[in-house]
C-alpha cells in the first residue's frame, strides 16, 4: 500500500486525478504532521502559491520521503527551484499525463516525473569541469556507452539516439543498464547531470 499524504493550499480543491484506489491510499495532511510519515508528499498548489515557502524547506530537509507539486499553472522557474530543492515531481492540474498510480511508481523507483522542458533547462544550466567528468567516464564505460550518455545529456531519446548511431532501441537499453550498473547513477537525469558534472559530492568522489 502506497501512502500518499497531501498539502493544498488553504480553500483549494484536490485535483479529480487524486483520489485513492487499489494500493494508493491518499490522506490529507495538517500542519503539525510530517511527510516523514508518508511514502509521497503531494503539495497542491493555488496561483498565488501560498504553500510554496513551505513546500521548499520541507523537500530540501527530506530524506526518504518523495515529493511532488502540483501546479495550476506550469512555471519552468518556480519548477527549478523545487527541483534543485530536492522534489522528484511537478505537474499542472491539467496535465494530460496525469496518472497517479504510473507518477507513484516513477517516483519510489528513485526518478523524476517533470515536464521535459525542466530536464533540458537543468542541464543547460549545469557548470562543471567536463574534461574531469570526460576523463573519469571514458575510463568505466565503453566507448559506444559513452556515446549513449552524451546523447543522453542532450537530451535525446532512446529513439532518436539509436537512429544516430544506427542501432536498434533493445540496444540503446541494454547500453544505459550497463551504465548505471558501472556508474552511482540509476535513472536518465542523474546520467545527464553526471555527464554536466553537476551531482552531489559522494558521487563525484566514487568516481574519482
Amino acid at each position: 500500500m502506497i501512502v500518499i499524504g497531501v498539502r493544498a493550499d488553504q480553500g483549494l480543491a484536490w485535483p479529480d486525478q487524486l483520489k485513492s484506489s487499489s494500493g494508493i491510499r491518499l490522506i490529507r495532511l495538517s500542519a503539525l504532521q510530517e511527510a516523514a510519515a508518508v511514502d509521497i508528499c503531494v503539495y497542491v498548489f493555488a496561483r498565488v502559491r501560498q504553500g510554496l515557502s513551505q513546500a521548499v524547506t520541507e523537500i530540501s530537509a527530506a530524506n526518504r520521503t518523495k515529493f511532488v507539486v502540483i501546479d495550476q499553472v506550469c512555471d519552468i522557474d518556480i519548477a527549478m527551484l523545487l527541483v534543485k530543492a530536492g522534489c522528484h515531481g511537478y505537474l499542472s492540474c491539467d496535465d494530460q499525463g496525469f496518472d497517479l498510480r504510473r507518477i507513484s511508481s516513477v517516483l519510489l523507483a528513485g526518478r523524476y516525473w517533470v515536464p521535459r522542458v525542466v530536464l533540458e533547462r537543468i542541464v543547460e544550466e549545469m557548470t562543471v569541469d567536463r574534461d574531469a567528468i570526460a576523463e573519469s567516464l571514458c575510463q568505466l564505460l565503453s566507448p559506444r556507452e559513452h556515446e549513449v550518455a552524451l546523447w543522453i545529456s542532450r537530451g535525446l531519446s532512446n529513439k532518436r539516439i539509436a537512429r544516430e548511431m544506427g542501432v536498434t532501441e533493445r540496444t540503446i537499453k541494454a547500453h544505459l543498464s550497463h551504465i548505471f550498473q558501472k556508474t552511482p547513477v540509476s535513472d536518465r537525469l542523474e546520467l545527464a547531470l553526471l555527464m554536466k558534472g553537476e551531482l552531489p559530492e559522494r558521487i563525484r568522489i566514487n568516481l574519482q
